[in-house]
């Protein structure tokens, strides 16, 4: 009796098949216990970011405000178990252990690990009370496994934080019209002036004419150079609002910080593009692109006397002095803002509404220039820096003259800082924090799990 070949075949077919079925089975199994645990890993390595990422930041803002270390570290447990209440960080909660917590130590527990440096990079561990930069360390937490037992793989996650201090905030502005104040430091805190002198509500020049004495010295007209500026058509530009000529960009309370003057009264640049704020449009400047204010309210021009000091409003006679308040205390933006009658000091021009026909002829607030705020003192002839100090904004009172004797600009004071000027932006890399500043979260030098 023959063999039959094709019965023993089969059978040695069958078994290889059962090999590769099996080999294939366990590749399904590791693949997707590679999915389904490799994603719950990463879904919780996430959450347990984001839990020492508020940590530090909240131990950080503690610090700031005058808490000691181990006061620090208490509230890095206190938001700890604060955010691992919630239902989705189930998970979490059962895996940190603050069953024994001890605030005076940086190892605060066997998995919790909490220190201080004075700068973030290089990051050194520092128990003086004066180092503001916190880390927060939580380490080899174990989570739940599923298919991964299979391959004796057992999960654990870390993560860690630092937070402190940014560098100085710059404010940076793209409609900072080119002209200075100067501050008056001997009368910070008289009458309610500000700490650089100035009164709320009170007027100012902010540009004078070529009949005053300048406080900045000969040749200049209090006309800045900045930004991009070059010449007398970047003048105008600036003084009408373009936003083509760059970003300018301060730290307020940072010293040793200067900007340069643009020596010459350059009257018609000036009078052209501040008058497009005013409804008046004169020279390469237009209404399309240069829009007027709403409110172009004026009443009598304040003219200066022979001194070039004091401000008389001839119709109503009254007498006006720089940098304070008017007989009747009248304040020239709110009065013109609510009305514009005979009674009010801004009585003529009128207000319009923004929009014409589908057609955009007005911009609210035009009239509210952003303008540097200087230290004057000391300074020479020409061209030369002047110490920065801050930003203030003035409300434009009146158009500006076309003749150099008429070539001053009248503005009264709003505010200074950030109350109506752009906000600021904080660099990652800390300085010597003088002026304004937040507090930040930093990438943890030489860690891959920050």
């Amino acid at each position: 009796m023959g063999i039959n070949t094709n019965n023993t075949l089969k059978n040695k077919q069958n078994g290889n098949v059962l090999i590769v079925f099996t080999v294939a089975l366990f590749s399904l199994i590791g693949m997707a216990s590679l999915a389904l645990d490799g994603g719950h890993l990463l879904l919780n390595k996430g959450k347990l970011q984001n839990l020492v990422d508020s940590a530090a930041l909240h131990a950080a803002t503690e610090l700031d405000g005058g808490a000691s270390h181990e006061q620090a570290r208490a509230a890095v447990v206190a938001m700890m178990q604060l955010n691992i209440a919630h239902n989705d960080h189930h998970e979490l909660a059962s895996a940190i252990d603050f069953s024994s917590v001890d605030n005076s130590i940086d190892q605060m527990t066997a998995q919790l690990n909490v220190e201080f440096s004075q700068l973030p990079d290089p990051f050194i561990q520092d128990n003086d009370e004066s180092a503001k930069y916190v880390k927060v360390s939580l380490s080899q937490l174990d989570l739940d496994n599923f298919l991964a037992d299979v391959f004796s793989f057992n999960k654990q996650v870390s993560a860690s934080a630092l937070s402190g201090p940014s560098s100085d905030i710059s404010n940076c502005y793209q409609d900072l019209v080119p002209m200075v104040v100067c501050a008056d430091p001997a009368n910070a805190g008289i009458g309610g002036a500000n700490e650089y002198g100035l009164k709320e509500y009170s007027l100012n020049l902010m540009k004078i004419g070529s009949d005053s004495n300048s406080p900045i010295g000969p040749g200049n007209f209090q006309l800045l150079r900045l930004g991009s500026n070059t010449g007398a058509a970047d003048i105008r530009a600036a003084m009408a609002g373009d936003t083509g000529l760059g970003t300018v960009c301060f730290s307020p309370g940072i010293s040793n910080q200067s900007v340069p003057t643009e020596p010459g009264n350059t009257v018609g640049p000036v009078a052209q593009g501040l008058n497009t704020r005013m409804g008046e449009w004169h020279g390469p400047v237009n209404s399309t692109d240069h829009l007027r204010d709403t409110n172009i309210c004026e009443g009598d021009t304040i003219e200066l006397d022979e001194t070039g000091n004091v401000l008389e409003a001839s119709a109503a006679a009254k007498s006006y002095t720089f940098n304070d308040y008017d007989a009747d205390g009248a304040q020239y933006l709110s009065n013109a803002n609510t009305s514009c009658d005979a009674t009010n000091p801004i009585s003529g021009g009128d207000i319009v509404a923004e929009m014409n026909g589908g057609s955009q002829v007005a911009s609210s607030n035009r009239r509210i220039l952003q303008v540097v705020i200087a230290d004057c003192s000391g300074t020479t002839n020409g061209a030369n820096d002047l110490d920065f100090l801050d930003i203030g904004c003035f409300f434009m009172t009146q158009k500006v003259g076309n003749s150099g004797p008429t070539s001053y600009v009248v503005g009264e004071f709003i505010n200074s800082g950030g109350s109506c000027t752009d906000s600021g932006t904080p660099s990652i890399t800390p300085v010597d924090n003088e002026g304004p500043y937040k507090i930040v979260l930093f990438h943890v030098p030489g860690s891959s799990d920050s």
